[in-house]
């Protein structure tokens, strides 16, 4: 037994159980069956050593010697089927053991020919010089020459179909046959540098060593084959030799300190000088790792001319993307370029949530290419896997692990789609689109260096994703506030509250005469005097004006402008600015004038009808009796009749025209402080005699605890004995007559009460309401019109009196009434509340 006895029984257990392990990780690819069988052969070939290290008997060694030579040929044909498996792993075994029959051939002889004394004459324990070894010697002759040639021709062979296969293939194919080459490298280094150290060492250390070249190369070829986040085999080589580097560099600088520091320590520390040394040599390679890690990794690049992802100027670009604020169309494309450049790639795609589920969004979808545009539901297997987990979703990667039926679909769709790599774009918990990748150019994979690159690439994008959003819809805004307001047909104007114009759109141009252009971000000193105070004002008191009438002067003529405004405030409640809105009601007015016009023509026809009416009829009493009277003068009778019946129609039209100038040029009102809760008992007990007579129920409701207004009791009593009297007119015998006053809110009223004052906060509202025949819905409109009635005798002047009298007061009149059920009249005057006592006139 010698020194190697144990490592070499050592590496048999660890290669049978890297051939295992790999096998166990993915059963069912054929490169893992291949590596299994590899493991298998070099695990004999190991297990045939050790028993030539332990035979006590020559004749047992031969043959073990034989079976070393001949598993050694099985070795090169296990390496030539891993190969095959590797580079065609959708082929059958049959597929496969038909393609390489000249290698099966070829192995097969030369394992028979190890067999014979043509190859091997026996095993001996004398060496050449006459010396003895421990281990059996072989003894070989001719056909040893055979088999060291095929050896070599075969191992020369398979690294040359390696290197060819290597170059044509792409993918997980290329990468996984680079570990091939870069273990096969590694264990020609480790041999070669074991003869250069054989004068150095000690050959003992060199046999302990021997047997583990085997499982570093396994261990390579298992790293590429199985490890599902592979690197490339460049970037692992780097590593290494970076590794390598940095430690020979490191154990050198170790030595050089330590010795340095014991021709200086020993003459002054004696025996304590070798633990300073060490403690001062390992300071300085503490403080110099740091630099020497990234020295070496330099150095290993350059070594091997590596043309790696630049990460930083990749970030860079990305950081720059996400500080330019832009559309999420433009921002897409942007990183588009970013990521194939850093990759190279030829296809990138970016699919954005819809209701559709995940749809394509760049490339846009209209534009033509290869791959036809991409949508994925939401119950999509690859939807459900990239939100379950957010580890990328490779295709290389996939062939190597244990599908499940989930994965099985996501590596059909990939494959069918020509997608290299689906990574999730998370933000806040929440799947924010899905980038997907076609494969390199270089026909490299996306090892683990470039999916970190990738996914602080999603981080970044997910964050432009949203910014983009917000910017596209503050654009969209933007765009739609500008077009709304460049078409809307009032004028609007918005100031900040430094009084500076923010808002001016080109019907507020048209209104006030003013370039928009011109304006903005301008003073509200340009504007108009009218338009300029009430902005200022709305500022100032933060109150809001509505339909304020303003005239300005534009050129030769003037305008007439409804202005509304208003301030506006922030989120957190600060005050922003104010608006105002513009009407221009000009042409308004000018119809209003005219419809005023025309209503006067009308009211003066409808009152010309009347007075010849209400004229003619006691004129022709008058012509009849004067035609009559020559022939009857002296008919006493007939005189007095005469004298009586001149007299009644003289004031019959004396009673006419004084009611027709009443209505005319009504007298104006003197306004003095009253009680109207006064005046109305005083008009009810004018007509108590007529309720008495017609048997009329009077109630009253004088809800109202203030009832104090500025008004001419005259005129106010007329008012409300006019109602009075037509409600009892509108009444049969038994009927009610309700009278009630009440206090209501200005604000509820402000459309039907005009007043000239503008200190006018409450409303004392009188309600005359009758339970009589009512007023037909068509004839409501016409109650106020001159000698407009409805009775079978009257004027039809006392509601147009009435009308007139209570707008002089400011105040307004109201009708409600329903056929068979009775009439209200709400007649509503300004409320003042006086500090003294008040009586009425």
């Amino acid at each position: 037994m010698n020194s190697a006895t144990s490592p070499t029984l050592i590496a048999l257990i660890v290669q049978l159980a890297f051939g295992l392990a790999v096998f166990q990780t993915t059963p069912h690819r054929k490169a893992n069956q291949s590596f299994l069988i590899l493991s298998i052969a070099l695990a004999a070939w190991l297990g045939c050593l050790y028993a030539i290290f332990v035979s006590t008997e020559l004749e047992a060694a031969a043959f073990y010697f034989r079976q070393v030579s001949a598993i050694g040929a099985v070795c090169l044909f296990a390496f030539n089927l891993l190969r095959i498996s590797i580079k065609q792993p959708s082929d059958t075994w049959r597929k496969i053991a038909k393609g390489c029959r000249w290698w099966t051939v070829s192995t097969v002889a030369v394992a028979l020919i190890c067999q014979t004394d043509f190859f091997l004459e026996g095993a001996t324990h004398v060496r050449p010089d006459g010396s003895i070894s421990i281990t059996p010697i072989p003894i070989y002759r001719s056909g040893f020459y055979l088999l060291t040639l095929f050896m070599m021709a075969g191992g020369i062979v398979l690294v040359g179909n390696f290197v060819r296969d290597v170059r044509r293939a792409s993918g997980r194919e290329r990468a996984e046959m680079s570990f091939v080459l870069v273990g096969t490298t590694v264990i020609l280094a480790l041999t070669l540098l074991g003869f250069a150290l054989r004068q150095q060492f000690h050959q003992t250390i060199l046999n302990w060593l021997a047997p583990f070249r085997i499982v570093v190369f396994s261990l390579i070829i298992a790293y590429g084959i199985t490890t599902r986040k592979i690197m490339e085999a460049g970037v692992f080589l780097r590593r290494s030799i970076a590794y390598v580097l940095l430690t020979t560099y490191l154990l050198a600088l170790y030595g050089t300190v330590w010795w340095l520091g014991w021709w200086v320590a020993l003459p002054i520390f004696g025996e304590a000088a070798a633990g300073i040394c060490h403690i001062t040599a390992a300071g300085v390679v503490a403080f110099a790792m740091a630099p020497a890690r990234g020295i070496s990794q330099t150095l290993a690049d350059r070594l091997f001319g590596a043309q790696r992802l630049d990460f930083h100027a990749t970030m860079k670009r990305a950081a720059a993307i996400l500080r330019s604020v832009s559309t999420l169309d433009e921002m897409l494309e942007k990183f588009a370029a970013t990521i194939s450049e850093a990759v190279n790639t030829d296809f990138v795609c970016f699919l954005l949530p819809s209701r559709a589920g995940q749809t394509q969004h760049y490339p846009p979808p209209e534009l033509p290419t290869e791959h036809r545009p991409i949508v994925l539901a939401a119950d999509d297997a690859i939807v459900l896997q990239l939100t379950a987990h957010q580890e990328a979703l490779v295709l290389d990667e996939l062939h190597r692990t244990r599908l499940t039926p989930q994965l099985q679909q996501i590596t059909e769709w990939m494959e069918a789609h020509r997608i290299a790599v689906a990574m999730a774009i998370h933000y806040r918990g929440h799947l924010a689109g899905v980038m997907l990748l076609a494969p390199r150019r270089s026909g490299r994979i996306y090892g683990f260096v470039e999916q970190n690159a990738l996914q602080v690439l999603c981080g970044q994008l997910a964050v432009a994703i949203e910014n983009a959003k917000l910017f596209t819809e503050v654009q969209n805004a933007k765009l739609y506030n500008e077009t709304l307001l460049e078409h809307l047909t009032s004028g609007v104007i918005a100031v900040g509250a430094d009084e500076r114009i923010t808002v001016f759109n080109n019907e507020a141009g048209q209104i006030v005469g003013l370039d928009p252009r011109e304006v903005i971000d301008q003073s509200t000193a340009r504007l108009p005097e009218p338009v300029r105070d009430i902005l200022r004002d709305t500022l100032r008191s933060v109150e809001r004006r509505e339909n304020s009438d303003i005239v300005l002067q534009l050129g030769d003529g003037n305008v007439v402008v409804r202005a509304s405004s208003a301030v506006f405030h922030g989120q957190e409640g600060e005050m922003l600015g104010a608006l105002m809105v513009l009407t221009d009601i000009t042409a308004l007015k000018r119809l209003e004038q005219q419809i005023r016009r025309s209503d006067r023509l009308a009211s003066l026809g409808t009152l010309s009808a009347g007075m010849a009416h209400e004229i003619k009829n006691p004129l022709v009493s008058i012509k009849t009796f004067a035609q009559l009277l020559p022939e009857r003068y002296q008919d006493s009778d007939f005189r007095e009749t005469f004298s009586n019946l001149i007299g009644h129609e003289i004031d019959r039209i004396d009673s006419l025209v004084n009611q027709l100038l009443r209505f005319a040029r009504p007298a104006k009102p003197l306004l003095k402080p009253m009680h109207v809760h006064d005046v109305l008992e005083k008009s009810l007990m004018l007509v108590g005699h007529r309720l008495y007579q017609k048997e009329i129920k009077l109630s009253r409701s004088w809800n109202a605890e203030v009832d104090t207004i500025r008004a001419d009791a005259d005129q106010l009593e007329q008012v409300f004995l006019n109602f009075f009297l037509n409600a009892m007119d509108a009444m049969k015998p038994g009927g009610e007559l309700m009278v009630s006053t009440e206090i209501r809110s200005a604000e509820e009223w402000i459309a039907s009460v005009t007043s000239k004052r503008d200190d006018v906060h409450e409303i004392l509202c009188v309600t005359v309401q009758d339970n009589g025949e009512g007023i037909k819905n068509e004839d409501i409109a016409h109650v106020f019109d001159p000698f407009f009635t409805t009775k079978d005798y009257g004027t039809g002047l006392g509601l147009s009196v009435v009308h007139g009298i209570i707008q002089e007061h400011g105040g307004q009149i109201e009708v409600e009434s329903e056929l068979a059920k009775g009439t209200s009249f709400h007649i509503l005057l300004p409320l003042v509340r006086f500090q003294e006592e008040v009586a009425a006139a």
